[in-house]
């Protein structure tokens, strides 16, 4: 598969916080076919290891998550009425007269009829109507979207966030298997992430993650006027909530400006994406030495809102639901970059001392003398 075959193929699975079994069974079919390593930690986290000549002076992950808010089933009354939590991000408001779907071995179309949020627990009570098969508790559903397309270079599909970045480490993982680049790298496919960055805050807290690692994040983040859609990938500075590592941020873009330097057509962006807060802030949190990378997402969790950037582009569940979008060109460009970072991990040191030292030299070598001559 190319790329982009790879990106569809991932992102048509069903997933929901809690329930990615569907993703973790593609990856570790696909590890299989490919040779790669493979180990689980006692959540269930997906980690893919590369491993080729020299080791690395500390292990490069690179991480996204695996689950997108969804629905899951709590219990079906006897009429077939579905009573389901729904997890994750999206406005209540924008529920109303929306289609949804459960997956069992296929796809059973349902419509909300009423949603409110649960007191007890972060999630929202839906009621669904009736399907006629029966649907066991924990049975996972999604807004009730078309498989992915892609249309004019807009890549559409009823979850970008985050399968987007999950399908960036595979493609990451074939360009470093098809090149034979050096290099120790793991690809931690996470779970939980919408609900409250379930799986990262279990390696954290339990130290599955190697001490000295450097963690770079990929997601889908909400697009901007200043970080536009086909203007690149983007180099996420941080988040809602904090800023990533000033070094590890400053290295990942010189790795993408070093292909731009090659390739006048190639783009990136760097920003402080607001929209929301995502596991690399959990990560720095534990002390890690980590950054994020990211694409613009039109329709950011699926909410179909008047003015947001994805608005009438793309299929609809409902007034206020429709499919994700990205732009392939800019998914494209991020695996483009995590390519580049791998080939000059080597070189990297934690820190900001290489700035100092920049520093130092310039004002060393240009500015004393010219303190000197040029008085006040």
């Amino acid at each position: 598969m190319n790329h982009l075959q790879t990106l569809t193929a991932i992102c048509n699975l069903p997933t929901a916080p809690y329930r990615e079994q569907l993703v973790v069974a593609w990856l570790l079919e696909w590890a299989k076919q490919r040779r790669i390593h493979v180990t689980r930690d006692g959540v269930g986290n997906v980690y893919l290891h590369y491993r080729r000549g020299k080791p690395f002076k500390r292990p490069l992950i690179i991480e996204a998550h695996m689950d997108h808010p969804g629905f899951v089933v709590k219990k079906q009354r006897r009429d077939g009425t579905i009573e389901a939590a729904f997890r994750g991000g999206v406005k209540p408001s924008l529920f109303e007269k929306a289609r949804a779907k459960f997956f069992t071995d296929r796809w059973h179309p349902t419509r909300v009829l009423t949603v409110k949020p649960n007191k007890k627990s972060r999630f929202l009570d839906v009621t669904l109507a009736a399907v006629k098969e029966k649907l066991p508790p924990g049975t996972l559903g999604m807004w009730d979207l078309p498989d992915a397309v892609i249309e004019n270079g807009l890549f559409k599909s009823r979850v970008c966030d985050d399968l987007g970045g999950v399908a960036a480490i595979v493609c990451l993982f074939e360009e470093l298997l098809d090149q034979k680049i050096d290099g120790h790298v793991i690809g931690l496919c996470s779970r939980a992430e919408e609900v409250g960055f379930g799986g990262v805050l279990a390696a954290c807290e339990n130290k599955w993650l190697p001490k000295n690692a450097v963690i770079i994040g990929l997601e889908t983040s909400k697009a901007s006027d200043f970080a536009k859609q086909g203007n690149g990938a983007i180099i996420r500075v941080g988040d809602r909530t904090g800023l990533f590592s000033l070094g590890l941020t400053h290295f990942v873009t010189q790795a993408a400006a070093s292909i731009a330097d090659d390739d006048k057509h190639f783009k990136y962006q760097r920003a402080l994406m607001s929209g929301g807060t995502c596991n690399t802030t959990a990560v720095t949190a534990y002390g890690f030495d980590a950054t994020c990378l990211c694409v613009a997402l039109g329709n950011y969790h699926n909410q179909h809102v008047k003015g947001d950037p994805g608005y009438g582009d793309a299929p609809k569940a409902g007034p206020g639901i429709a499919s994700e979008t990205i732009h392939t060109g800019d998914f494209l460009g991020m695996v483009g970059i995590l390519v580049a970072v791998v080939q000059r991990f080597k070189t990297y040191t934690p820190g900001v001392d290489f700035l100092r030292e920049r520093f130092h030299k310039l004002h060393r070598d240009e500015q004393v003398a010219l303190f000197k001559t040029t008085p006040l």
